[in-house]
C-alpha cells in the first residue's frame, strides 16, 4: 500500500511533536507551582487569606502564563521560603517584586494583564471591595432600600 507524502509528513511531524512534548511537559510540571501554592503564595503576598480553591483556579489560570511560569515558580520559593518581615528586600534582590506587584494587583483589581491585554478574572471577589469597606460593586446589594442613608462603619 502505497503512502503519499502528506500522510508521510503528517507522520512525521506528529512523532517529532509526541518526543518534543515528552522531554518538555516535565520541565515545565516542574515549575509551575499548583493552583494550592499559588493560593498560599497569593495570600502571603496580598495579606488576605488564601482564596477558596475555585477562586484561586480562576485567578491561577489567567495568571500563569507560559511567559509566567519560570517566574511564579522562583517567586513562590522566594514566598515559601523568606519571612514576611524580609520578603519585600527578598523579592527586590531576586527581580521577582515586579511580578509579585502583579500578582497583588491582580488580586485587588480583578484584572490580569498580560502584555497589551487585559482579563477580567474577578469582579464581586477581586480584594478592592474588602479593601474598600465604604464601596461595594455595582450591581451589588449592599442591604435593604434605604441603608444608604446610615453613615459607613
Amino acid at each position: 500500500m502505497p503512502i503519499d507524502r502528506r500522510a508521510l509528513l503528517k507522520a512525521l511531524s506528529g512523532a517529532a511533536a509526541g518526543v518534543l512534548a515528552a522531554r518538555v511537559a516535565p520541565a515545565l510540571a516542574q515549575s509551575t507551582p499548583t493552583v494550592s501554592q499559588f493560593g498560599r503564595m497569593s495570600a502571603a503576598l496580598t495579606g488576605y487569606p488564601e482564596a477558596d480553591a475555585k477562586t484561586a483556579a480562576k485567578m491561577f489560570r489567567a495568571f500563569a502564563t507560559p511567559q509566567r511560569r519560570a517566574a511564579l515558580a522562583a517567586l513562590g520559593e522566594v514566598v515559601a521560603a523568606t519571612p514576611a518581615a524580609d520578603l519585600d528586600a527578598a523579592l527586590a534582590a531576586r527581580k521577582l517584586d515586579g511580578i509579585a506587584n502583579d500578582l497583588v494587583a491582580a488580586w485587588y483589581s480583578g484584572i490580569v494583564i498580560d502584555g497589551k491585554r487585559q482579563s477580567l478574572v474577578l469582579y464581586a471577589d477581586a480584594y478592592v471591595w474588602t479593601a474598600m469597606t465604604f464601596s461595594k460593586p455595582m450591581g451589588v446589594c449592599g442591604g435593604p432600600t434605604g441603608y444608604w442613608a446610615e453613615p459607613p462603619q
